[in-house]
């Protein structure tokens, strides 16, 4: 860890700025984030601490904090900053220019505090609470590196075969991508502390030595631009409803993969019984017309009130690595998380439970 000689002065019982002596040592970046949040006045100080970088004064009490600055802290990060914060033996705080919110919840959880570039500031002490949610965007990320699209599949692969050691060879024949994507990636995970390398050369290989930080950071990148065609289908049951689209896709030869929570009932019917309102959602191949697809299998094109929706993308990423369930083709259960994961209804709870019960990292 790069630590740095702060003090900091909490003022809670005013509406004045929070006041922070910092030392004269402290990373500029570290200082252009704190007097980027009006609620935060860094001071100048030749303070030295002994023992703690920064004290945190308020309420008449003290509390010794040690701080971490980086540029940048993804979700993989934040795992490793928790995993070093168990040798602490004070509070941490972690300053970031840029600061992903899957990071942030990370730090949260494991009670370490958090203050961004983007305005995001989480500070949990004795005594002391401290939100605030940042107004500024997060910049997009430059040059192609994110877990998405055909770099994802990568992620996907070493994480559905989490016990093995892959080479790039391997890797770009599961996926079906190039050698040289599948070795950028590699980079980028071994850089971000997922994965371990093994060998040199030809015979290089790597394992993932951090599967649920290597889960979070895909689930957290991975986004799909997806087009979407509600439909309504006439069935008197979930059951029915989900056996309909199944039987109407596959008469059509079309290739398809169930998700959300209609998928979380086939691989795992422990977790949720399918709700009487619930829409079933369901990837369809990059190649087939939506409409077309509709007519095929029964169901009619809506505009309102659907119990299907039919998901498609620019490529048939979304179906790779798709199972067989109970007679239905469903999307693998990493595609599930992250699909869940972004549905308003539930979704949030299921994918949790998902990850706990089926996933198990």
């Amino acid at each position: 860890m790069r630590l740095f000689n702060i003090r900091a002065i909490f003022n809670t019982v005013t509406n004045k700025p929070v006041e922070m002596n910092i030392g004269a040592g402290f990373e500029r970046m570290a200082l252009r984030v704190l007097r980027s949040i009006p609620d935060l006045k860094p001071v100048i100080s030749r303070d030295r601490l002994p023992g703690a970088d920064a004290v945190v004064q308020y309420g008449g009490s003290e509390t010794p904090v040690a701080i971490e600055c980086k540029a940048r802290v993804s979700s993989a990060a934040a795992h490793q900053i928790v995993h070093q914060a168990q040798q602490l033996q004070m509070p941490l705080v972690v300053i970031a220019e840029e600061m992903t919110g899957t990071a942030r919840e990370i730090l949260d959880e494991a009670g370490i505090g958090s203050i961004d570039g983007l305005g995001n500031v989480h500070l949990a002490l004795p005594g002391l609470i401290m939100k605030i949610t940042g107004t500024k965007r997060r910049p997009r990320s430059a040059g192609g590196g994110r877990l998405s699209g055909k770099s994802g599949l990568v992620a996907e692969a070493m994480l559905l075969g989490v016990e093995e050691s892959w080479s790039v060879a391997e890797l770009a024949l599961r996926c079906r991508v190039s050698p040289g994507l599948v070795h950028r990636v590699l980079l980028r995970l071994e850089h971000e502390g997922v994965v371990t390398p093994s060998g040199a050369g030809p015979q290089k290989t790597r394992r993932v030595s951090n599967p649920a930080a290597l889960l979070d950071l895909w689930a957290e990148e991975q986004r799909d631009a997806a087009w979407r065609q509600p439909a309504f289908m006439a069935t008197q049951t979930p059951d029915q409803l989900i056996a309909a689209v199944s039987a109407g896709l596959e008469s059509a030869a079309v290739d398809y993969a169930l998700t959300g929570a209609a998928a979380a009932t086939a691989v795992a019917p422990f977790l949720v019984k399918i709700l009487a309102d619930s829409v079933v959602q369901v990837w369809v191949a990059s190649t087939a017309d939506l409409i077309e697809v509709c007519a095929r299998m029964g169901a009619e094109p809506v505009k309102s009130a659907p119990n299907v929706v039919l998901l498609q993308e620019r490529d048939d990423t979304p179906l790779v690595f798709r199972a067989r369930e109970d007679g239905v083709w469903t999307a693998n259960v990493l595609r599930l998380y992250s699909d869940l994961r972004r549905d308003p209804h539930r979704g949030r709870e299921l994918s949790e439970h998902l990850r706990r019960e089926v996933i198990g990292f």
